[in-house]
């Protein structure tokens, strides 16, 4: 939640998983160009598609386990920033769920994203306001 004087800590969340590898590449890319976007508004992100890019490759069966672990980064952060295509990733559905359940502010996309000052001098309730009407159905 909006504090003071705090770097804000962002959730890019969007597609990861793909059908071949080289679209999860491009899934990869894609999250870290928006990560790297939100740094520059002075943001904190956490992008759990670099963070574990490819791990899928030497830990193949432990889909749940990857799920669970980024849920768990998710659940500590200020907000969360969607990817483009997110409705059509079950992860991240699962992700704007939890995020609602716990009232963390979601804003649907890059554009929709205040500078992490104008995201501090907010209320709670303004941070909620801000959250596009995309997301809200």
């Amino acid at each position: 939640m909006p504090t003071e004087n705090k770097i804000p800590v962002i959730y890019v969340a969007g597609p990861y998983r793909a059908a071949t590898r080289e679209l999860i590449a491009e899934n990869i890319a894609v999250a870290r160009s928006v990560a790297v976007s939100t740094a520059r508004l002075g943001w904190f992100p956490i992008c759990p598609h670099t963070n574990t890019a490819h791990f899928d490759d030497d830990l193949p069966d432990q889909d749940q386990f990857f799920l669970d672990g980024t849920m768990a980064l998710m659940e500590r952060c200020d907000a969360v920033v969607l990817i483009n295509g997110w409705r059509y990733s079950a992860g991240t559905l699962g992700e704007v769920h939890r995020a609602r359940e716990l009232g963390i502010p979601i804003f649907a996309c890059l554009e929709d994203l205040p500078t992490a000052a104008e995201f501090n001098g907010m209320t709670v309730v303004n941070a909620h306001d801000l959250v596009s009407m995309e997301i809200a159905g």
